[in-house]
């Protein structure tokens, strides 16, 4: 249900209280990365309006902002913090928006979890995280400026 990842780890669902629902959010992981590896952040997320089960939303692929994605490191102690957020090409879009199995589109979420997948083309360099925080936060505050 995770996908087709190997080394992957998921979130359990994180429900925020009522009155906090939030329409971005801002990911930090903290892990070594080589070259030829990379680390790929997904959300889920599910309005608190939304008739379908959280189960049934699809995972979104996040970007790397704040020119993370090119940082690689030298050593198993190199360490980097990568900055995810909703957006493409390494630019933050300032919201989340999904389309619910009843077809309705949404740009708020109540609920959501995440999904960090590790890839490499070395089986001998094997990226791996150390740490991760995310923030939920209202809808266009730029964060990764």
């Amino acid at each position: 249900t995770g996908g087709p990842g190997l080394s992957k780890y998921v979130t359990k669902k994180v429900t925020l209280d009522a009155g906090f629902d939030s329409g971005d959010m801002i990911v930090y992981v903290t892990g070594y990365r080589p070259v030829g590896t990379n680390i790929n952040v997904y959300y889920k997320i599910l309005n608190r309006a939304d008739t379908q089960k959280f189960e049934d939303g699809s995972w979104q692929l996040m970007t790397k902002t704040n020119s993370t994605d090119s940082k690689y490191s030298q050593t198993r102690g190199d360490l980097f913090e990568y900055t995810f957020a909703p957006g493409t090409t390494g630019v933050d879009q300032g919201y989340v928006s999904y389309t619910s199995t009843n077809g309705q589109t949404y740009t708020t979420f109540s609920q959501f979890a995440l999904k960090i997948v590790f890839t490499t083309s070395d089986k001998t360099a094997v990226p791996f995280a150390t740490d991760m925080r995310c923030i939920a936060l209202p809808s266009n505050v730029n964060t990764t400026v």
